[in-house]
């Protein structure tokens, strides 16, 4: 019954994704272009709006069928910063994280790689002995990844690629990254995502 429900809910997105997002995509595009003449400007605005409401809808309905295949958030995260930790002894925590909560694709993604890189940066720039990763979820996503290293000067790690990247994974989400450290005080970087 399992498999059958699972099979259903594949072929639903599928079919949401080839007749309904596709041919979506390409009438906002049409639209788009159309917009550029003035004597079409505000008749295209309304369809255009009229469509990209439908392709967010059309999105959501798609990412609500296809969140029984991807990995819990908790197990994503953790085996991430486990494996970046490599023999780094780590602490993981996520009780803060209701049982059904799972953020979409994109938020997944995110955390998943800003944790990884936290971890990795940690390990390869500020030698700490130990490293604490907390997941939760309350009106948002919040990821901190701290760590009892020498830290460093936010300031003049600035332009880093490992922070530069974090960031704009947060910021792409309409989420922020925020780095605290000095030199021998440790360093956290929080994650906020909606």
């Amino acid at each position: 019954m399992r498999d059958a429900l699972e099979q259903e809910r594949r072929k639903i997105a599928a079919d949401v994704h080839d007749l309904v997002m596709q041919d979506l995509a390409l009438a906002l595009a049409n639209a788009r272009a159309l917009a550029d003449d003035p004597g079409h400007a505000s008749q295209v605005g309304v369809i255009v709006a009229a469509g990209e409401r439908a392709l967010a809808g059309a999105r959501r309905v798609m990412s609500g069928l296809i969140a029984q295949e991807r990995e819990p958030v908790v197990e994503s995260v953790e085996a991430a910063v486990r494996a970046a930790a490599r023999s780094m002894p780590l602490r993981f925590d996520a009780g803060s994280v209701p049982l059904d909560s799972q953020p979409d694709q994109q938020t997944l993604d995110a955390l998943v790689h800003i944790a990884r890189e936290a971890v990795a940066n940690a390990i390869k720039h500020t030698s700490p002995t130990e490293i604490e990763v907390t997941l939760e979820r309350f009106d948002e996503w919040r990821l901190r990844v701290c760590d009892d290293g020498h830290g460093f000067s936010p300031t003049a790690a600035h332009g880093g690629f490992g922070l530069d990247s974090m960031s704009r994974h947060a910021q792409a989400l309409g989420g922020s990254l925020r780095v605290i450290s000095g030199p021998e005080r440790g360093t956290t970087v929080e994650a906020m995502l909606p």
